[in-house]
């Protein structure tokens, strides 16, 4: 028996729906990073004329958001639109295997009786298969609740400078219920620092948000990490040139080393993670 992510989430969204783009700054990011504070990203380069939506693109574009979580040093923007979409289809996947098995179906759609052997192996094969998306969801979110309690001070700091153009407010950074944990986490932590220790200190080394000196109190996100990436690329897209070696690439620029570095299309680098952070933002590389 031939099972695939359409079988996985059987009977939902059979149909591929179209959905069109407008502008970036009107709508929750569907994926993307957490600004820089001299970020000078233009949003214009987001805009994507149409794409396709099914469950099977769904689910790569899940594991593709997955991957990047686990590499990038950052939190990157929750997806929002593409959450609802896997959660909504989780939960009905689940109802649906629950009704196949305690036979409410079988008079509607015909299907062989729960306790048949054939039966009992595609409902084998649903309930893992739901069980690996089901995981593969959790280990997404977990990764970001890691970041939200490490960079902690940070998130404060972005959530204080939101008027800033070129810092993403926290309500796009997080979804609904990591920004409710955010703050409370926050407010609780803080709280047991000020009764516990920073009370009984003199006024002028009570603040925990110094930057000051030659160590920052804020722990930010290692903005110089390696990471290793997979050049996609688009088709027609105005930043591809050819290098030296023939082939597609896109240039950038190592301002320590003062010097230009050619990605060819298909190639995997090792490069610091500010080198590549505004392509990975436009979703033309992806983190291994």
């Amino acid at each position: 028996m031939d099972i695939n992510i359409d079988d996985i989430l059987a009977d939902l969204d059979r149909d591929t729906t179209a959905v069109e783009y407008s502008d970036p700054s009107q709508q929750l990011p569907s994926d993307g990073t957490t600004a820089l504070m001299n970020s000078s990203i233009d949003a214009s380069r987001y805009k994507q004329p149409q794409i396709d939506i099914s469950p099977e693109k769904d689910f790569k574009q899940l594991m593709r958001l997955w991957r990047n979580e686990r590499c990038s040093p950052e939190l990157l923007s929750y997806p929002f639109l593409l959450m609802n979409r896997m959660l909504r289809r989780v939960q009905e996947q689940m109802d649906h295997i629950e009704n196949v098995s305690m036979g409410f179906l079988e008079e509607y759609e015909g299907l062989e009786s729960a306790s048949t052997p054939n039966n009992k192996l595609q409902l084998l094969c649903m309930e893992a298969e739901l069980e690996r998306v089901k995981f593969v969801i959790r280990s997404y979110l977990r990764c970001r609740l890691n970041k939200v309690d490490k960079y902690m001070l940070y998130l404060r700091q972005l959530g204080d400078n939101e008027d800033d153009p070129s810092i993403i407010p926290l309500n796009e950074l997080l979804s609904g219920h990591e920004l409710q944990y955010h703050e409370k986490h926050s407010a609780i932590l803080l709280k047991l620092l000020n009764n516990s220790i920073l009370k009984h200190m003199p006024p002028e080394l009570q603040a925990i948000n110094d930057t000051e000196g030659s160590v920052s109190m804020v722990d930010e996100p290692n903005w110089n990490k390696f990471v290793f990436i997979y050049v996609k690329g688009f088709p027609n897209d105005p930043l591809l040139e050819e290098g030296e070696s023939g082939k597609l690439c896109y240039t950038v620029s190592i301002s320590d080393l003062n010097e230009d570095v050619e990605l060819s299309v298909g190639g995997i680098y090792v490069m610091p993670y500010s080198v590549i952070r505004d392509l990975l933002m436009q979703e033309k590389i992806e983190l291994i």
